[in-house]
This record gives C-alpha cells, structure tokens and sequence, in this order.
C-alpha cells in the first residue's frame, strides 16, 4: 500500500479545501499537530523564516 502525503491545515477545513487536498491525495491533519520544523508550502516566506523563532522579549524570560 503506498504511504499518503499529509497536509497540515488549520481546522475547520472548508468542505472545498478538504476535496481539493484529498483530490491532490492528501491526508489533512490538523496544523496544531505538524512536526516543529513544518512550513507550509503555501506561507509567506517571511512567516516561514520566522516559525520557530523567539522573539526577543519570549527569550528574556
């Protein structure tokens, strides 16, 4: 059986959203569960650079 890519997306997902991923043969978890390295391909590439990071004020607590 061949292994089915996964799509992290905000939840609730649009009955349109949900057919056009399993369309593409996705699997659609929601993105609080999506591994702490995930970027989505669809996100800002600013966005992207920033998940993950601390913003100064968080690291001097």
């Amino acid at each position: 059986m061949e292994k089915q890519k996964v799509h992290y997306e905000p939840h609730p997902v649009s009955p349109e959203r949900k057919a056009e991923l399993r369309a593409q043969g996705y699997r659609i978890v929601d993105v609080a569960f999506a591994p702490a390295d995930y970027v989505r391909a669809d996100a800002e590439p600013e966005q992207a650079a920033r998940r993950g990071r601390r913003s100064n004020s968080e690291s001097a607590a």
